[in-house]
Order: C-alpha cells, then sequence, then structure tokens
C-alpha cells in the first residue's frame, strides 16, 4: 500500500506541474486554452473514476457494484466518497490454490 501511495502523491505533483506549465504557456495566448481544458477534463475523469480503479487493482469481491456506486453515484459526492471507503475497506478475492507446504517424508521408493 506505501507503493501505491507513493505513485499517487508522484502522479499528483507530475499532474500539478503539468498543469502549471500548461498555464504558464496559455497565459497570454486564448487559442492554446484547448490542450488545458482536455487536460483537466481527463484528469476529472480519472479522479471521478479513482473509486473504481482501486476496487480493480485491490481485486475486490464486489468490484461491480462498487463500480456501478460510483458511476452512477459519484456525482454525489457522498457517492464518491463511499465508493472510495468501499474500495478501501473492501475484501478481497482469497487465491484459488494457496501454497501448501511440502510432503515431511519423501516418497517411498526415491
Amino acid at each position: 500500500m506505501k507503493n501505491m501511495l507513493r505513485l499517487l502523491i508522484f502522479a499528483g505533483i507530475v499532474a500539478c506541474g503539468i498543469v502549471v506549465v500548461a498555464l504558464g504557456f496559455v497565459q497570454h495566448d486564448e487559442n492554446l486554452i484547448a490542450p488545458v481544458n482536455l487536460l483537466l477534463f481527463v484528469a476529472g475523469i480519472l479522479l471521478y473514476l479513482f473509486p473504481m480503479g482501486l476496487a480493480i487493482y485491490r481485486d475486490c469481491k464486489a468490484t461491480v457494484v462498487i463500480s456501478l456506486v460510483n458511476v452512477f453515484l459519484g456525482w454525489t459526492v457522498i457517492g464518491w466518497f463511499a465508493a472510495l471507503g468501499w474500495a478501501v475497506a473492501g475484501k478481497v478475492r482469497e487465491a484459488d490454490h494457496p501454497l501448501s507446504a511440502p510432503p515431511a517424508h519423501p516418497a517411498a521408493g526415491r
């Protein structure tokens, strides 16, 4: 979880840097504002769908329901925080084939 937090912090810093640089370029030319609007739109969509991505990344049991809550109720902010909390605290799927210990005694005849 620490690596994911570091990745999110780094991605946030890079995204803020890109926005600041882009705004600096378009400060005096209104024809160049379209890329900034597109960048902000994409960043907004990624932030909006973050709980769904987190549920998929963690392989939660209720990924489909978390995604539905996020997509259809995320605009209410309460729904977004509910989906985020559920994705963070939700139960994850267990491995299908857990690793077992090797046999204590070798097979006879070997």
